[in-house]
Formats: structure tokens, C-alpha cells, sequence
């Protein structure tokens, strides 16, 4: 008698013991845990920049006897890329030979805008509140300057449109369309301006 209680407690110990294996088992097989269940926002490379204290050297471009040349400046290297773009493209507005440039010399940047699609929004104002005046060439520069800057420095940034007082407007100075959206162009760049 005392073997088959003994046998009895034995067998039950095993059963015990696989079933809850089992179901140790059982339950980390079909309850998902914490990370398979939490959604999951895709980070974007338009949302952060490896941010470190030194400034950050830019390239821009600027317009002189009717070509684009070459500059770079120091900017204070910023948390996320939108800021730093527009960090960036204030080097263009804050450079001596730039403010000199038709167009440039009218216009100042009241903000810029990423888009998830790598678009960035550049709005201008005209610093006198009046429409600007120039040559559709002059025109065209200023506008690559402006492109080249921003596409030059960010790879992220794949095209860039333009805004006038926060609003879509159909030209800077009565030649270029800025209903559309631009590419940079190397080929208005001086080849001897070091870039």
C-alpha cells in the first residue's frame, strides 16, 4: 500500500511539474509581451540630429557677378533637423556678401518648415514690406542660393518650396513660379568657388 501511495505521489508530482511547464510554455508562445504589443511610431530622420555641443560648419551659397559662390560659415548646431536647417540658411542672410545680392538684400526669413517628405517650407518677408524688385536672373539666384544651402547641408531635404508672409504667393520678384517645388542646381555654382 505504502508503494502505490508512494507511485501515486510520484506520478502526480511528474503530471504537476509537465503541466505547469506546459503552460509556462503555452502562455509565452500566445500572449504577446510588452514591445510586440506597444505601437511602434516609425522615427523619422527629419525628427533628430546627433546633437553635440561644437558648432556646425555650413556650406552656403550666395550670388556674385551672376554665378553662385561658395561660402561656409559656423552655426550653432541645434537639437532637430528643422532647426538646424533653418539655422543653416540663416548663414545665407547673415553673410555680408550675401546681403549685398539683389533679392537676398530685400528678404528675410521668417521661418522654415520640414515635412515628413523631406520637403522644406522656406517662408520669406520683404524687410521694407514691399514688393522686391529685380531681374529674373538675380531672381533665379537668390531662389538657389537659397536651395543649394538647405539641399546641400541636409540629405533629408529632397525638394524645397517657398512662402511669403506665411502664405503661397506666385513670385518673389515677378519672374519665378513659387507655386512648384525646387531641386537644387549645382550648375549655377562657380566650379573655382571651392565646393
Amino acid at each position: 500500500m505504502q508503494d502505490n501511495l508512494l507511485l501515486f505521489v510520484v506520478i502526480t508530482g511528474i503530471v504537476l511539474a509537465a503541466a505547469a511547464g506546459g503552460w509556462y510554455f503555452w502562455t509565452r508562445a500566445h500572449v504577446p509581451n510588452q514591445a510586440q504589443t506597444a505601437p511602434q511610431e516609425a522615427e523619422s530622420p527629419l525628427d533628430r540630429l546627433p546633437f553635440r555641443a561644437e558648432p556646425l560648419s555650413v556650406t552656403f551659397y550666395y550670388p556674385v557677378d551672376g554665378m553662385l559662390v561658395a561660402g561656409t560659415a559656423s552655426a550653432s548646431r541645434q537639437p532637430d533637423l528643422q532647426s538646424q536647417a533653418r539655422e543653416a540658411l540663416a548663414a545665407v542672410f547673415l553673410d555680408e556678401r550675401a546681403a549685398q545680392a539683389p533679392v537676398l538684400r530685400d528678404l528675410k526669413l521668417r521661418a522654415l518648415y520640414l515635412d515628413r517628405q523631406g520637403t522644406a517650407y522656406v517662408d520669406l518677408t520683404s524687410v521694407l514690406q514691399q514688393s522686391v524688385k529685380a531681374s529674373a536672373w538675380d531672381e533665379q539666384l537668390a531662389m538657389y542660393a537659397m536651395v543649394n544651402t538647405l539641399m546641400q547641408n541636409f540629405e533629408e531635404i529632397r525638394e524645397v518650396a517657398f512662402l511669403v508672409d506665411g502664405r503661397q504667393a506666385p513670385t518673389l520678384a515677378g519672374h519665378m513660379d513659387l507655386s512648384r517645388r525646387y531641386g537644387k542646381r549645382m550648375d549655377l555654382v562657380k566650379q573655382d568657388s571651392g565646393i
